[in-house]
C-alpha cells in the first residue's frame, strides 16, 4: 500500500514539476520563425486568391504553415513550451495584422506589431541564434 502510494505521489510530483522557462535565445529564434511564418501565410493565402482556391484550401493554409514551423522548431528545440509559444506567437501576429489592416487608424499597437512582424520575418535567419 505505501509503495503504490510513493508511487502515486512520485508520478503527480514529476507531472507538476515546472517546465523549463524559454530562453531569450530561444525567444528570439522564435520571434523569429513565427515573423516568417506569417509572411508564408500572408504569402500562401494571396497566391491561393489570386489562383482562385477554393474558401476551404484557404482556410487550410494557417494549419498548414503553422505545422511546418513546428517541423523546424522541433528540429532544433524539443521542449513542448517552445511549441506552444511558437503557436500563440503566430495566431497572435496574424490577428494584430488582421487588426491593423481592418482599422489601421484606431490600434497603433497593432500596427506596430505588424510592421515589426513584416521586418523581422524578411531580416532574420531561424536557427542563426546559439
Amino acid at each position: 500500500m505505501r509503495l503504490a502510494l510513493f508511487a502515486s505521489v512520485l508520478a503527480l510530483t514529476a507531472a507538476c514539476s515546472p517546465v523549463d522557462p524559454i530562453s531569450e535565445a530561444e525567444k528570439t529564434d522564435i520571434d523569429c520563425l513565427a515573423s516568417q511564418t506569417v509572411i508564408a501565410i500572408m504569402a500562401a493565402i494571396r497566391d491561393g486568391t489570386a489562383n482562385g482556391a477554393s474558401a476551404e484550401d484557404l482556410a487550410a493554409i494557417p494549419d498548414a504553415k503553422i505545422n511546418d514551423a513546428r517541423v523546424k522548431l522541433k528540429a532544433k528545440y524539443s521542449k513542448r513550451m517552445d511549441d506552444a509559444f511558437l503557436e500563440y506567437d503566430i495566431n497572435h501576429r496574424l490577428q494584430k495584422i488582421e487588426t491593423a489592416l481592418r482599422h489601421p487608424d484606431e490600434d497603433s499597437e497593432a500596427a506596430e506589431i505588424m510592421t515589426e512582424t513584416l521586418a523581422l520575418g524578411e531580416s532574420c535567419e531561424f536557427g542563426s541564434q546559439s
